[in-house]
């Protein structure tokens, strides 16, 4: 008897666990910044890693260096060494930045987590209550410009 409830229970686990919700490992998408520099940002998933990174606009520099060191990464790790990077030049100073944007993206589209990059990182700015105005520039944080950010 005691044998017979020991497999049934192990039956049961392995039962649940595979009704569990699946994350997403093969995703392709394209999503706009929130209160960040960039305008666009294309990513690409397979097998739960990063297989393609791109943004348009945004810091050149470090933009293109990301979309060349993702590839190939698993999206747990760019999750960890990602996670809670602010940008200083960024609309919404020491909140947000494109990989803040980048990382929730992943956590939605990737992981099922979260309502989205927009809910997530709006959600921060009202727990920090930051109170800012963007008025459509789009800056790249080169600093020839004297637009203020407040």
């Amino acid at each position: 008897m005691r044998s017979k409830m020991f497999l049934l229970t192990g039956v049961l686990a392995i039962s649940a666990m595979s009704n569990a919700a699946e994350p997403k490992k093969d995703v392709k998408f394209t999503e706009v910044p929130y209160g960040a520099c960039a305008k666009e940002m294309t990513v690409e998933v397979k097998d739960g890693k990063i297989l393609s990174f791109s943004a348009v606009r945004g810091c050149p520099g470090n933009l293109n260096a990301i979309s060349k060191l993702l590839p190939g990464m698993e999206v747990d790790k760019v999750i960890a060494l990602l996670d809670d990077n602010p940008c200083s030049g960024a609309p919404i100073k020491g909140l947000s930045s494109c990989m803040d944007n980048l990382v929730e993206m992943l956590k939605y589209h990737v992981n099922g987590e979260g309502d989205g990059h927009t809910a997530e990182l709006r959600k921060k700015q009202r727990a920090q209550k930051i109170a800012f105005s963007y008025n459509g520039h789009v800056c790249s944080g080169c600093g020839l410009c004297d637009s203020q950010f407040s």
